[in-house]
C-alpha cells in the first residue's frame, strides 16, 4: 500500500503542477491581449501599403494567443479532443501567416483535413459516448465531476477523483479492486480500472435513492 500511496501522490502532484502551468499560461494571455490594443492602433496609423503586414502580425498574435487559450483548456480538461483542438488552431496559424510555398501549404490543407478526419471518425463520438456514461480519469477533479453530472461531492476530501477513492477506501477499510463500489454525498463511484495499485478510471453517477 506504501507505493500505491506514493504513486497516487505523484499522480496528484502531476495535476497540481497542470494546473500551475494553466493558471501561469493564462497570465500570460492576459498579458498578451493588452498587445492587440497596439496592433489595432497600428493598423489605423500606418499607410495602405504596410496595413496588410501588420494585419498579419495581428492575426499571428491573435492566433497565438487563441493556442494559449486551447492549451489551457487540454491541461484542464484531460482530454483527446482539447489535444486535437490545440493542433488544429497550431495548424491553422501557421498556415495564415508563414509564406509559405505551395507545397508547405498544401501539406498544411492535408493537416488539418487529417485532423478534422481524426476529430469526426477517431474521437468524437468515443468522447460523447465517454461523457455520456459518466466515466472520468482518475485525475479528474472533484469540481470537474460535480460540474458534470451534477453532484455536490464534498471538494476539500481529495483534489482528483482518484484520491478520493483513496481516501473512501482508507476510511472504510477496504482494498481498492476493480469493481470496488462507493457512495459519498449524492453521488456513486466505481473503479472500472485499476492495475499496480493505480486508479485509471472511474464511473460516477448521482445517486437515485428511487
Amino acid at each position: 500500500m506504501g507505493m500505491s500511496r506514493i504513486k497516487q501522490k505523484l499522480i496528484d502532484a502531476t495535476l497540481y503542477l497542470e494546473n500551475i502551468l494553466a493558471i501561469i499560461i493564462t497570465i500570460a494571455i492576459a498579458i498578451g491581449m493588452i498587445d492587440l490594443i497596439k496592433y489595432i492602433v497600428m493598423i489605423f496609423q500606418t499607410s495602405t501599403i504596410e496595413t496588410y503586414d501588420v494585419f498579419q502580425r495581428f492575426l499571428g498574435h491573435t492566433l497565438l494567443l487563441v493556442v494559449g487559450v486551447e492549451m489551457v483548456a487540454m491541461l484542464v480538461r484531460h482530454t483527446p479532443g482539447s489535444v486535437i483542438e490545440v493542433l488544429l488552431y497550431a495548424v491553422a496559424r501557421k498556415m495564415l501567416i508563414s509564406n509559405a510555398h505551395m507545397l508547405e501549404f498544401l501539406l498544411g490543407i492535408a493537416s488539418i483535413a487529417s485532423i478534422f478526419a481524426i476529430k469526426k471518425y477517431l474521437y468524437v463520438s468515443n468522447i460523447k459516448d465517454y461523457e455520456a456514461i459518466n466515466i472520468f480519469p482518475a485525475t479528474a477533479s472533484i469540481a470537474d465531476i460535480n460540474n458534470s453530472i451534477g453532484v455536490k461531492i464534498p471538494e476539500n476530501l481529495a483534489d482528483t477523483v482518484g484520491g478520493l477513492i483513496s481516501y473512501l477506501s482508507k476510511q472504510s477499510c477496504r482494498e481498492i479492486h476493480e469493481g470496488s463500489y462507493y457512495r459519498i454525498a449524492d453521488a456513486e463511484l466505481k473503479v472500472l480500472s485499476y492495475s499496480n495499485g493505480i486508479i485509471y478510471r472511474v464511473w460516477a453517477m448521482k445517486y437515485n435513492e428511487s
